[in-house]
């Protein structure tokens, strides 16, 4: 009987920090996406286009930059449409966050 009571603990144990780590990780990742910029995507807009425009601002090269937006907003980019707000990633600067 008490091997039973031994390994429920270990059980309940792992499912805790199973758990905890899977948010965790979850939250620095929405923390971090709140740290870069989120723009609107205009009329001609690609997404080669847009890594060259910030390309400064970053330290991708343009493949990266399109798989990076991409993967973390999504999208495919064959198919962006004006209007669709895409996050990138160019870190937010403290002006930038003041106006906001």
């Amino acid at each position: 009987m008490k091997r039973q009571n031994g390994w429920s603990f270990v059980i309940v144990l792992i499912v805790i920090v199973s758990i905890m780590g899977s948010y965790s990780f979850v939250k620095a990742n929405s923390e971090a996406k709140a740290e870069y910029v989120k723009i609107k995507i205009e009329q001609g807009d690609t997404l080669w286009g847009l890594s060259s425009k910030y390309k400064k601002d970053h330290t991708f090269t343009a493949d990266a930059f399109v798989s990076w937006v991409e993967k973390n907003n999504g999208v495919q980019a064959e198919r962006l449409k004006p209007g669709q707000m895409v996050t990138i990633p160019v870190k937010l600067d403290m002006n930038q966050i003041a106006s906001k």
